[in-house]
């Protein structure tokens, strides 16, 4: 899934919906900024939001707390996003259905094939609603684990 504009079909109260089901996602950026702007639009949106600096953190937070999504960055210190996703699959109790959104300034013709594969491939900078409604897609797909 590729988006860059606000999808005409879907409404706010289907937004709504999914994010009052109290989601967990994981965020992770190397950029403060990222990380507040990501952290404020998707807990006014209604769900839990952890918050990794690297992806040495993102594996950390991602096997202790279990998130339904992950929107992770490819360009990070102490681990990129391809390690992030790496060390995830490599882990036997990890599941794989869990969706990542790969937000990143890095242009590549892989990364909306990934993407498509695990979930999502958005470019930054992207608007809060684009992401908030690729967040709610995705989170449609599956069921809550809380």
């Amino acid at each position: 899934m590729t988006a860059t504009e606000p999808s005409a079909g879907t409404t706010t109260s289907e937004l709504a919906t999914v994010a009052t089901q109290k989601h967990r996602i994981l965020v992770a950026d190397d950029s403060l900024t990222v990380l507040r702007l990501i952290d404020r639009t998707l807990r006014e949106s209604g769900y839990l939001v952890d918050l990794a600096e690297d992806g040495r953190r993102a594996v950390d937070l991602a096997l202790r707390h279990r998130p339904d999504l992950i929107v992770l960055d490819i360009n990070m210190p102490e681990l990129d996003g391809y390690g992030v996703c790496h060390e995830l699959l490599a882990t036997s109790s990890w599941d794989a259905r869990t969706p990542v959104i790969f937000l990143t300034s890095a242009n590549a013709p892989h990364l909306e094939t990934l993407g498509n594969q695990m979930g999502a491939f958005l470019s930054k900078p992207t608007e809060p609603v684009v992401l908030v409604e690729t967040v709610t897609k995705l989170l449609k797909r599956r069921p809550l684990r809380h």
